[in-house]
């Protein structure tokens, strides 16, 4: 059977072939009525009429909100004995039957609401008839008609004097009216929907009827009709969808599918479509099935979509989980919306626990307002920026972080913000500490240089009176403050060596206890402390000299410097395995031992309240690095009022 399109068919003039009736609602002007120009009347209008206009049955057609009226040929011959007709053609249905419309009018409201349709048997109407009131006794059907919106938009109406005689007859058209209506409707169904419908019957699956859409999705054309399904369309075998129906077929279970994929075969090329569908079990008068409909609903381009859209979120997550600091994403109104699992390991948060505002918790109190400030500061303009503050860590602790906003747009309309968390922690220390160095730098330069400049003077004033006895204290004294600006130089020159790697090592065999006979000479001449070498006097080392002398004198430095009541500072010389040991040992107040970790880093002095000597903290740093070029081992020893050892090892082979 087939079904009309407004596109590629005139209906009007297929109408207008309709019988009489036809011909007159073709030639009628219909300007001047709710319905306007024929022209105009949407398809399942047009549909409804070809329907009414070629049933042999009576049958008539109520139209839109002011219900315009429509019949057939068999149904004139009854109006036309009610003297109805032709002025009931486009008449309003409560213009053309007032002697009924109070019995019927609410009936007909609730159907063109869509509550319920009206039928009405044997209804008790009054009429006059040859100039005398006269009862008879009426049947009424209405049968609604919806739009593709779902809403009523007309009626098709039998309504038919019921003289007992004529029942069964009447009986006999309405059943046929109805079948009628219910393959009209599906015809229109079919044809107008926007989505894809196809019938098949029995088990076979043979198609029976299926719309233009479902041919489109199938990539097929009309001569696939009357074919097993599995034929017409070889490529579903193996997918799963005949063993589907094969199910709905026996069980007679609908059967509903959401995003469902399936692969089919359009101008030789395989295609990935996807749709939403329901296998819908059709049963016969006894109960059984032998039909299924398919109504599918084609998703592809959404569902590709979605999967674009996952698939650049899944690479953009890896992408932010492979970030080595801590990142978040954040919407343009504030809210953060993913963390990293850096993120989650280092505060030791959840998921749950990180919703909302309650990430904020994670950072300092001290740091929070200005945190919020220069985070909604940057967020407000279109670039992006950074701040610092402390985020604490799983174990509770605080450390710094530099955080960095990106704005990532589109279209030059912001969306999104990565906020990354660089540790710093470690920086900033180094950074506090190298502004202390400079301070110290500056103090402990300072004080031998005024020293020296103000021994100067005097030399230069006593200059020409060499004679007095005053001029060689000065002199003394000037070459100490001379010799301790050429140590912290010394100091800083190494250092400054040691960051660019340019501090090399120049190796020879010596004897450790003749070298440090030889670099102590500056305590032997002062004559307040002695050295004493103990353990094996004869133990030689393939090591730089000059470097490893640099070494022995900064432990003895130290010795004196904060152990300066311990008069006698011993230089111990053990061979362990194939390592030499050399140990410094004083007498002194010993060191904290929450100190001793930090001796060896740069820049790190200890308590110098402890010692009138203070230094730039970086003696035993630049020890610890000249030890390392040699593949050896340093290390400390104290306890409080036991004194101190501080050693070094050198690998002998």
């Amino acid at each position: 059977m087939p079904v009309h399109s407004k596109s590629s068919f005139d209906y009007l003039a297929h109408l207008k072939e309709a019988g009489e009736m036809g011909n007159l609602i073709y030639s009628a002007n219909w300007s001047n009525t709710s319905l306007g120009n024929a022209d105009t009347w949407p398809q399942n209008l047009l549909t409804a009429l070809d329907i009414i206009l070629r049933s042999k049955f009576p049958m008539f057609l109520w139209w839109g909100p002011q219900l315009i009226q429509f019949y057939n040929d068999t149904y004139k011959t009854t109006l036309e004995k009610l003297n109805k007709h032709p002025k009931a053609l486009g008449a309003r249905a409560q213009d053309c039957w007032p002697e009924v419309w109070l019995a019927i009018e609410p009936s007909i409201e609730m159907a063109m609401a869509g509550n319920k349709m009206l039928e009405q048997e044997d209804q008790l109407i009054p009429k006059q008839q040859d100039g005398h009131p006269a009862n008879s006794f009426w049947v009424f059907n209405c049968s609604q008609l919806y739009d593709l919106e779902g809403k009523v938009c007309g009626l098709l109406v039998t309504f038919y004097e019921s003289n007992s005689q004529k029942k069964s007859e009447h009986q006999i058209y309405d059943t046929l009216r109805q079948l009628a209506e219910r393959e009209a409707r599906f015809r229109s169904l079919l044809a107008d929907a926007p989505v894809a419908i196809a019938v098949f019957k029995g088990r076979e699956l043979i198609i029976e009827t299926v719309n233009e859409k479902m041919l489109e999705v199938w990539g097929k054309h009309a001569t696939i009709i009357g074919k097993p399904l599995k034929v017409a369309i070889p490529e579903l075998e193996g997918q799963g969808f005949l063993e589907i129906m094969d199910e709905v077929y026996t069980s007679g279970t609908p059967y509903y599918g959401n995003e469902v994929k399936v692969f089919l075969i359009h101008s030789h090329k395989t295609e990935e479509v996807y749709s939403n569908l329901v296998y819908q079990p059709l049963k016969n008068s006894k109960g059984k099935t032998d039909r299924i409909m398919l109504v599918a609903n084609l998703i592809t381009e959404q569902v590709k979509a979605k999967l674009r859209v996952e698939k650049s979120e899944k690479r953009f997550r890896a992408l932010i989980n492979a970030l080595p600091q801590m990142a978040m994403t954040s919407t343009i109104k504030g809210k953060m919306t993913y963390f990293n699992k850096r993120w989650y390991d280092y505060t030791g948060l959840n998921p749950t626990e990180a919703y909302g505002s309650k990430w904020l918790k994670v950072i300092h109190s001290d740091d929070l307002h200005e945190t919020l400030r220069k985070y909604n500061l940057i967020r407000s303009g279109h670039e992006g920026g950074e701040f610092e503050n402390r985020y604490r860590s799983a174990e509770g602790t605080y450390r710094w972080h530099l955080n960095r906003m990106q704005p990532v747009q589109e279209d030059g309309i912001v969306g999104l913000w990565i906020v990354t968390a660089t540790d710093i922690h470690d920086l900033k220390q180094l950074q506090q500490q190298k502004d202390d160095f400079v301070s110290i730098a500056g103090h402990e330069l300072k004080t031998p240089i005024t020293s020296l400049s103000a021994f100067m003077q005097l030399i230069t004033r006593l200059q020409k009176h060499p004679e007095t006895d005053f001029l060689p204290t000065l002199i003394e004294k000037a070459s100490r403050s001379l010799d301790k600006i050429n140590i912290l130089v010394d100091d800083l020159l190494i250092a400054s060596k040691l960051n660019q790697g340019e501090l090399y090592i120049k190796k020879n065999w010596f004897t450790i206890s003749e070298l440090i006979e030889d670099c102590c000479n500056h305590l032997k001449i002062e004559g307040i402390y002695s050295i004493k070498a103990t353990g094996d006097l004869n133990l030689k080392v393939y090591a730089d000299p000059h470097r490893i002398d640099q070494v022995i004198i900064n432990f003895v430095n130290n010795a004196r410097n904060y152990a300066p009541e311990s008069k006698e500072i011993i230089v111990d010389i053990q061979k362990i395995k194939n390592k030499a040991k050399v140990s410094v040992i004083d007498q002194g107040p010993g060191i904290p031992r929450d100190q001793i970790p930090h001796l060896f880093n740069r820049y790190y002095r200890g308590d110098k309240s402890r010692s009138q000597y203070s230094g730039l903290g970086l003696g035993l740093y630049i020890s610890s690095e000249i030890i390392k070029k040699h593949d050896g081992e340093i290390g400390a020893e104290s306890e409080l009022g036991n004194g101190s050892s501080f050693w070094f090892t050198l690998p002998i082979d």
